[in-house]
């Protein structure tokens, strides 16, 4: 192979991986304290905030900018509709979950908690998710 078409090669396959590495890092808001100050412009609110203390029973969820929606995945429990407890408040903007009884999560996990956000643009639908994490601890 000539060595100006290995460097193009190399050339194209860097530049991938920055792109790649951008994008990846612009999606996903993952950390304990910091996350909650690293949000994407589809996200005002962490409910609750990253590396907060809250109690089990605590509500989870995100406060959407305008024009944005969202399903939950809670310590790798999907919660995506109403059948699942998921409330959405689409005048405010709020969708999140509430644990109890009888409920795909009955309770929060005694420590740490991680949650997905998997957020969308109305107008694209669920297929434009991308995620958004953070994690917080419980008592």
């Amino acid at each position: 192979m000539a060595p100006a078409r290995r460097n193009a090669i190399a050339a194209v396959l860097v530049a991938v991986a920055v792109v790649g590495l951008f994008f990846t890092g612009r999606a996903a808001v993952t950390g304990d304290s910091n996350a909650s100050q690293a949000l994407p412009d589809s996200v005002d609110r962490l409910i609750p905030t990253s590396g907060s203390e809250v109690l089990t029973q605590s509500e989870v969820g995100v406060d959407l900018a305008t024009g944005y929606d969202a399903y939950l995945i809670i310590n790798g429990t999907e919660v995506r509709g109403e059948e699942d407890g998921l409330v959405r408040d689409q005048g405010l903007g709020l969708v999140k979950y509430q644990p109890g009884t009888g409920k795909p999560i009955e309770s929060l996990a005694a420590e740490k908690n991680c949650v997905i956000a998997m957020v969308w643009p109305q107008a694209e639908g669920e297929e434009a998710a991308e995620p958004v994490s953070w994690c917080f601890n419980a008592a």
